[in-house]
């Protein structure tokens, strides 16, 4: 034994001899050519020339070296990031040991790496409105910019939408291993989304433009060809940046992909669900599980919470319109997210199912038991969207107004939701329950999703109550109803209370397209209930375009908002200036306003479905101009409380009474938006004096709210 020790020992020292005699290839600018010599040897072939050679190594240094020669870097980090670097050449020094060389794992230092070895060193300085050359150093802003930017997404995204690990994801992309490719595709979706709320000078308007476009199609690109938790997550946080720059295809296209992808990953369903392990045997097809478990609980949270959000943007995408969802309910069984507080200190817990429409009453029940002291603002958030996804589902079934059955089934209903809304908002614990806390001292710490779960709330109320109070089309069974009225109103005056704190207390930045959405929805109210109820325009509606407007300057989608809302009030005030000495009344102008809406979305939803010939007579429907850009403004603002929803064929209900359509009123051919045939729904938009005692919301329940 002693000497095989002795010939171990001989043999390790002979290998120190040569390792001190036989330097590796330095990296300095005196053995430049011979490192970049030795350097072939080792990582590339013997036909490999000198410039591939640098640029294998140029890639790994590219972003950093070439950032740090054209000193593009503050002289010192942000400290307020819990795992930021302490210094700049420190920054420098982690962030470029952490890509892998493509041949080998040579590194070193970038104050090593001098301007002469040429290696992406040198400054371009575009002609003003040419297109930007398209490098690997422009792939990303500096290194303290995006740092930034990652500190502003915690600052003003993280706070409405959170789903990443704050100090998890500051090791993953700043600390000391190497960055992964999908590390850096994150980096890409958090640029993209957050450069909106960054006023750094070297953010040019053509800078931004490029980093965007760039971000953009990096995680597009990497989403498409990847199947994973990190390409989901960048292409989640890629959505809230389409989703909050407009409502049109871009955000639809990127949400298909998303919500398709997280039920392929498994991310729709607990592990232990019954889908995935049924507790008796049964000839069910199972769902693969085919991600890893989860490290810790930060991870098994993360992916529940990136679940939840992609759930949250799809509700929010379709309850204006009148699609489906694309998460459907049968495909979730996933238990609530836990508290903030909980989640960032890696602590397991339980909370409890969530609880859809899918489900029947006992599963239902036994799904609500659990742990609700774990739940936590988000939480709650969740379970008032699912409450207003039923609202959407129900309001999307059309009902035959003329048939006292269809009447009575649809008011069952109805009361049956309303119940389910007072109940919910009833059982809330105290600490998210009382929306009293936003007039109180210490108000500031409130949580942006504590305001979010009231904000929707007020949307649910909304969005079920308005198809009562302000119906489109009306018979002798199906009148609007007065307490339906006074219940939209009251939303509304919560929601300004709500806008009101938010201002005050600047919290507006924090939040996102979804609370703008709500302020939307408020001041659309405000219009119809003016046009019917109230007879008069409420000057509230003035406070809930300047909160749009204020939020415009980070989501487009905000601004347009505002810009549709302020040219309808700039048209009614117009209106009311002119006329042949007399001015006509707000209600009748809103009312033509919504008249105009209502009969384009009748034309546009009669077309026929199987080509020219169907169903007859509505096959010459199609108005004979193409609609005014106001009449599509109009659409827009009032199709949101176009309910009921008729049969297709409805409006030549047999037994319809006043208010509804006969044969005779159906537009023909040579119908227009501008002189509409079908004047009886004039009744049904303008007329709303009700008698509020024979009110049929609340006929057999007395004054109960």
């Amino acid at each position: 034994m002693e000497l095989r020790l002795d010939k171990m020992e001989e043999i390790l020292r002979k290998h120190s001899e040569l390792l001190q005699t036989s330097p590796l290839p330095s990296l300095r600018p005196e053995n430049s050519e011979s490192g970049a010599h030795a350097g072939r040897q080792n990582l590339a072939s013997d036909h490999d020339t000198q410039s591939e050679a640098s640029n294998n190594l140029g890639s790994s240094k590219l972003y950093q070296a070439s950032h740090m020669n054209n000193n593009l870097f503050y002289n010192s980090h942000p400290s307020n990031g819990p795992s930021g670097p302490a210094s700049t050449e420190q920054a420098h020094n982690e962030y470029q040991g952490r890509t892998p060389l493509p041949g080998g794992s040579i590194s070193g230092p970038v104050s090593d790496l001098p301007a002469q070895q040429g290696i992406a060193m040198s400054t371009v300085t575009p002609t003003p409105g040419a297109p930007l050359p398209s490098t690997d150093a422009d792939d990303l802003p500096p290194y303290n910019l995006v740092y930034n930017l990652v500190d502003l997404y915690f600052k003003h995204i993280n706070t409405w939408c959170p789903i990443l690990h704050r100090r998890t994801t500051l090791d993953n992309l700043f600390g000391i291993s190497d960055l992964q490719e999908a590390d850096r595709i994150l980096l890409h979706a958090i640029v993209a989304t957050t450069m909106r709320f960054s006023s750094d000078p070297r953010l040019t308007e053509e800078r931004r433009q490029h980093y965007h476009r760039v971000s953009k199609q990096k995680v597009l690109l990497y989403g498409m060809e990847n199947s994973s938790v990190k390409s989901l997550l960048a292409l989640l946080i890629l959505a809230l940046d389409l989703c909050g720059s407009s409502n049109g295809p871009p955000g639809w296209n990127i949400m298909a992909l998303i919500t398709r992808s997280v039920v392929q990953l498994g991310l729709a369903v607990e592990t232990n669900s019954f889908s995935v392990a049924p507790h008796y045997t049964s000839i069910y097809t199972l769902r693969a599980m085919i991600l890893p478990e989860p490290k810790d609980f930060i991870e098994e949270e993360s992916r529940r919470r990136i679940f939840w959000m992609i759930y949250l943007l799809d509700r929010y995408a379709t309850i204006a319109t009148a699609f489906e969802f694309a998460l459907a309910d049968t495909e979730i069984d996933r238990m609530l997210p836990c508290r903030d507080d909980m989640w960032m200190e890696n602590q397991k817990v339980e909370t409890r199912w969530f609880v859809t429409s899918a489900q029947n009453v006992d599963e239902s029940h036994q799904q609500t038991l659990g742990r609700p002291e774990n739940l936590g603002a988000f939480a709650y958030y969740i379970e008032i969207l699912g409450i207003l996804s039923k609202i959407h589902k129900f309001l999307k079934r059309p009902v035959d107004i003329g048939k006292l059955t269809d009447v009575e089934k649809w008011q069952l209903q109805y009361k049956e939701l309303d119940k389910e809304l007072t109940s919910w908002n009833f059982a809330l614990p105290g600490e998210f329950g009382n929306m009293g806390k936003v007039f109180q001292p210490g108000s500031r710490n409130l949580n942006c999703n504590w305001i979010m779960l009231h904000a929707t709330y007020h949307t649910a109320v909304i969005r079920l109550h308005s198809s009562a109070a302000y119906p489109t089309t009306r018979s002798a069974i199906f009148t609007p109803s007065f307490s339906a009225a006074q219940r939209c109103h009251g939303a509304v005056e919560n929601i300004s209370a709500l806008g009101d704190f938010v201002v005050n207390n600047g919290f507006l930045p924090k939040l996102g397209p979804p609370f703008a959405f709500t302020i939307w929805v408020a001041a659309r109210v405000l219009l119809v209930h003016g046009s019917t109820v109230e007879h008069k325009l409420s000057p509230q509606i003035s406070f809930f375009v300047d909160i749009l407007r204020e939020m415009g300057r980070y989501w487009p989608v905000a601004a347009g908002y505002s810009g549709l809302l302020q040219r309808v009030l700039d048209e009614h005030r117009d209106s009311e200036r002119q006329g042949n000495g007399v001015t006509p009344s707000s209600v009748k102008i809103l009312a033509d306003m919504r008249r105009t809406a209502f009969d384009l979305d009748f034309l546009i939803s009669r077309q026929p479905r199987n080509g020219p010939q169907s169903h007859g007579h509505l096959g010459g429907m199609t108005p004979a101009k193409t609609p005014a850009q106001n009449e599509l403004e109009y659409l827009d603002v009032f199709n949101f409380f176009n309910v009921p929803r008729l049969p297709f064929g409805g409006e030549n209900l047999s037994g319809a009474t006043e208010g509804l359509m006969s044969n005779s009123d159906i537009p023909t051919g040579n119908a227009s938006l501008d002189h509409p045939q079908y004047q009886p729904n004039e009744f049904n938009i303008t007329n709303f004096m009700i008698d509020a005692n024979s009110d049929w919301l609340f006929k057999n329940e007395g004054p109960t709210f």
